[in-house]
């Protein structure tokens, strides 16, 4: 590859603190895929990829596209996966609504630790979509 080519990955890395936990979110556009890790544990608890039923462009309100989510790694019970699946739900369809011609799916790894308090869930929830959505590779 010569210097004036540019890498055909987007990556972006950056970090928060959430709660008081240091939270490291990578984001990564392939070609054929988008690949977000969100941990607070410094690894990969469960990976979920998650499609779009429909594309965004051909939806009535493209911020509430149907999705379709599978558990390829982890936990696939309980409520942490919910919430983990809320996460890949809201990521590909917030990417679906910035971007309405978007088809890629979603691959997210991800490990948070537990929050008993739906009120710190609700805030860290936003805190982490507001981050990766500010931090765009598609």
């Amino acid at each position: 590859m010569s210097n004036n080519e540019e890498f055909p990955l987007q990556n972006k890395q950056t970090a928060i603190t959430v709660n008081g936990v240091h939270t490291e979110i990578l984001l990564t556009g392939f070609a054929d895929k988008i690949f977000v890790v969100i941990t607070q544990y410094g690894k990969i608890g469960s990976l979920i990829q998650t499609t779009l039923d429909i594309s965004p462009q051909l939806a009535m309100n493209p911020s509430s596209v149907p999705t379709t989510s599978q558990f390829l790694m982890g936990e696939s019970t309980g409520e942490q996966s919910d919430l983990y699946i809320l996460y890949s739900t809201s990521i590909l369809q917030a990417i679906g609504a910035m971007n309405p011609h978007e088809k890629r799916p979603l691959l997210l790894g991800i490990a948070l630790k537990p929050l008993q308090d739906m009120s710190a869930r609700k805030q860290a929830f936003h805190q982490i979509i507001d981050q990766i959505m500010s931090n765009r590779v598609w």
